[in-house]
């Protein structure tokens, strides 16, 4: 199936899967085959990716805090998920 770095059948919180580290960008990787990535990112504030391209589609979801994405020269801001 492809899961790394998570136990199945396990309920996962996932902005506590990763932790903010100054100055860097943390990765960890849950899932990886070849229909699917799924890779949790740790943005400290004013830190960037650089400009890349994908294989296939990508799904952003913001945990916390506010990331600006720029695709095809548009800049979206997208901002935490509202917890009910």
């Amino acid at each position: 199936m492809g899961l790394k770095n998570i136990e199945k059948a396990q309920v996962l919180r996932l902005g506590d899967e990763v932790e903010y580290q100054p100055g860097q960008i943390v990765s960890k990787t849950l899932a990886q085959n070849r229909a699917l990535s799924m890779t949790l990112f740790a943005f400290e504030q004013d830190e960037e990716i650089s400009t890349h391209t994908a294989d296939g589609d990508a799904l952003v979801t913001v945990l916390d805090g506010t990331g600006r994405f720029t695709i095809d020269g548009d800049t979206l801001t997208v901002v935490e998920v509202v917890k009910l």
